[in-house]
């Protein structure tokens, strides 16, 4: 596999605002869209729960050129934006449909490439910006059981990311069936991402700034059962202005209770593995697991082990017959999610679960650091 490039974001971030001072008044103006008209209200939508002042993005595109702003950023914004490495939610809208997404449309793409690329002009500088709205505490409104880290994490000086994996008592008397799960980080401009899971049991939550909790869908649910204990893993890094600051976190979960389904089944997971040799990191891999059990897929959770072009799930029945699950456009490996789907499918047993990975730009996009993670796609599924 090709190493991939390590970049600084703090000496990017730096030349970047050096270049950009004292040049904006030499920019010939072509684009007709404004920032105060037309790109603060899709940057507002689409990039403002991670870029503002003190979320986990290292930099706010929420003003135009206060401490820099997006007018700083708008070349960096225009390469993120035509290679699709952001924003960072990969599914392709030609493919299944999934709850919840934060992909830009083709017009609001167009608008924010051609105001990089066509001067940045601001607009009307007398007109005030509509007002942000404060981050909600928790999405889906307060838990029905609230459970802190016991302890806070802490990121010197100088060190700039970290991951962290504690264990959390729900210390329940009895079992619970779980609709939906939620962090709320204690410091979110350095809560990177986490998953929440039951120790030997359930992944209850892929978690990602900017993302909302979504309830499983009706008549389904997470079991918990009494006394069970909680893994979370978090990767945490911080804002390049504060790389030589400590910075501390304890960040709490959310659990969403509901009733017990009907059915009396959980969400399981159906897990389909991989190559494990590396081969040639440059051809699409191709790998298949079985559902050895009939099921209803509610979601899937793909695990990257590097970018990719493309990644297609396939269910292949006895008969031949293929209904795609998932596609998706770019994905890469430092942002996992849950896609849950608008539609869930109904599978009988023996059905093949086919992968399609087509390796994408090792090079490109925001990844410092080769991850450590497995390729394997998980299926959410209650069994029938």
């Amino acid at each position: 596999m090709r190493p991939l490039v390590k970049l600084s974001l703090t000496a990017v971030a730096g030349a970047m605002l050096v270049a950009i001072t004292g040049v904006e008044a030499h920019k010939a103006i072509t684009s007709q869209y404004t920032y105060n008209d037309d790109v603060f209200p899709i940057l507002r939508d689409k990039c403002g729960r991670c870029h503002m002042e003190g979320g986990p993005a290292p930099m706010s595109l929420l003003t135009y050129n206060e401490n820099g702003g997006a007018v700083a950023w708008a070349e960096s914004m225009r390469e993120m934006l035509i290679s699709e490495a952001m924003p960072p939610w990969y599914a392709d809208p030609t493919g299944p449909a999934v709850k919840n997404s934060h992909a830009l449309t083709p017009r609001e793409l167009d608008i924010v490439v051609t105001w990089a690329v066509g001067g940045t002009p601001r607009g009307d500088g007398t007109k005030a910006l509509a007002p942000l709205p404060a981050p909600a505490q928790w999405t889906l409104g307060e838990p029905d059981l609230t459970l802190q880290m016991p302890a806070e994490h802490t990121l010197g000086p100088g060190v700039i990311d970290d991951s962290l994996e504690v264990t959390i008592p729900t210390k329940l008397g009895e079992a619970k069936w779980v609709r939906a799960t939620d962090l709320l980080p204690g410091t979110p401009s350095m809560v990177r991402r986490a998953l929440i899971a039951v120790e030997n049991g359930a992944t209850l939550a892929v978690w990602e700034p900017g993302d909302e909790a979504i309830p499983a869908p009706g008549g389904s649910a997470f079991h918990i059962p009494a006394n069970a204990v909680l893994r979370l893993q978090i990767h945490y890094k911080k804002p390049w202005r504060e790389e030589q600051d400590a910075k501390s976190d304890r960040s709490t979960i959310g659990l969403y209770f509901t009733d017990e389904p009907l059915s009396g089944k959980d969400i399981q997971a159906v897990t389909v593995n991989g190559p494990k040799d590396e081969g040639d990191a440059l051809q699409p891999r191709v790998f298949t697991g079985t559902m050895t059990a009939a099921g209803r897929v509610l979601a899937l959770r793909p695990s990257l082990d590097q970018p990719y072009g493309s990644l297609e799930v396939t269910a292949v029945a006895a008969s031949g017959r293929r209904v795609p699950l998932l596609k998706l456009r770019a994905p890469r490996p430092e942002w996992p999610r849950r896609y849950w789907l608008a539609d869930p499918v109904e599978l009988p047993a023996g059905t093949t679960i086919e992968v399609t990975a087509t390796p994408g730009d090792l090079d490109s996009g925001p990844l410092m650091k080769p991850l450590n993670f497995p390729l394997q796609i998980a299926l959410d599924v209650v069994p029938q």
